[in-house]
């Protein structure tokens, strides 16, 4: 549930020259009333809250003012600063939306028809962090429903559902899972036309890398986004599922987009193919040595080789029997950078504290 503190203390600020005895306690209670019910204790616990007739509503509120044993002026000018108080609190920013999908369940997801539709109307705004909000929302989606086998014939029930046919427990079930991932599916689609007919890239690269980026200038013209700032891996797993469904001439997301989040991702939690793909993507000499001390400093060496014989059958380490495969790789060969310059680098390390 939104954080209803912040609103509250915004209505008693404005109250309190009218009406010096109020208390926040009774702003709880009176929002309570005016969305009706008994008590603030009841609508903590509700779920959904909607409000349709706001004289009701207010009317509502002065009641429980009064049987709080405030004089019915007081009640009146509360119940009046009700309505405001809730528009408030009831709108929903993007904020609202990301702080939702990063903790809603699988199923809660699907089931919020309202998050839905504000999520798709800030992407017909044209707001950029929106798509990027909405191109992980709907991949994550997407890629849970696939990943389930049952899912499969989720068209297939739906349509004989649609006919009125009649459809045990389980055929019930896939159908209405497919009904309610249909909406996602089209925003997604949705998201790859304008990807399509886009003159630019309309994702935002995570902020995280910002100064990397500045120090290590590649000429790119970006814009940030701190949404996914702690899980750049969601945005990298919608980038993949995006190239994995959508056959184009040219490539529907720049590769640098998908390598920005990728360098976030190293920030975080480096391994050696990221490490090793951020190298070889890099121009300058000074980033591909930068890249490989973030990676030391997580114990990932790209320079040391990591060849290694295995049995080509059983994938374990060679024992002297049987067919014999090589894996791994020899190492990287970084390029000559000055002792004074490595320190400058390792010192622009340091000071990263991701």
């Amino acid at each position: 549930m939104k954080n209803l503190k912040p609103f509250i203390f915004s209505a008693h600020a404005d109250l309190k020259p009218v009406i010096p005895s109020i208390k926040k306690s009774h702003l709880y209670e009176a929002i309570a009333a005016f969305c009706g019910y008994k008590s603030y204790a009841a609508w903590q616990v509700a779920i959904h809250t909607k409000v349709d007739d706001i004289e009701q509503a207010q009317g509502q509120c002065f009641e429980r003012m009064l049987g709080l044993g405030l004089p019915a002026k007081h009640a009146l000018l509360i119940s009046q600063q009700m309505p405001r108080l809730w528009q408030q609190y009831d709108s929903i920013t993007l904020d609202d939306i990301y702080a939702y999908y990063s903790e809603a369940s699988y199923d809660d997801a699907l089931k919020s028809t309202r998050m839905l539709d504000e999520l798709k109307s800030a992407v017909e705004n044209g707001s950029e962090e929106a798509m990027l909000l909405a191109l992980v929302v709907t991949a994550q989606l997407l890629i849970q429903f696939d990943e389930d086998p049952d899912n499969r014939s989720g068209e297939y029930w739906y349509q004989k559902k649609l006919t009125n046919q009649k459809l045990n427990h389980f055929q019930l079930q896939v159908a209405e899972q497919y009904q309610q991932i249909m909406p996602y599916r089209e925003l997604f689609q949705h998201l790859l036309t304008i990807f399509d007919v886009s003159e630019g890239p309309v994702l935002h690269s995570p902020s995280t890398i910002e100064a990397v980026c500045y120090k290590h200038d590649d000429g790119l013209v970006r814009q940030w986004s701190s949404y996914f700032s702690d899980r750049p891996t969601d945005v990298i797993d919608a980038i993949i599922y995006v190239l994995n469904h959508h056959e184009s001439e040219q490539p529907i997301i720049p590769y640098y987009l998908y390598l920005d989040w990728l360098r976030a991702e190293m920030l975080l939690f480096a391994d050696r193919e990221g490490i090793v793909e951020i190298i070889k993507a890099a121009v300058d000499d000074e980033e591909k040595w930068f890249w490989h001390l973030i990676g030391l400093r997580q114990k990932v060496d790209v320079t040391v080789s990591t060849l290694r014989a295995i049995h080509a059958d059983t994938g374990e380490d060679y024992d002297d029997y049987g067919p014999m495969d090589i894996v791994g790789d020899e190492g990287l060969v970084l390029p000559s950078v000055s002792d004074d310059r490595k320190a400058k680098l390792q010192a622009e390390v340091n000071k990263i504290t991701y």
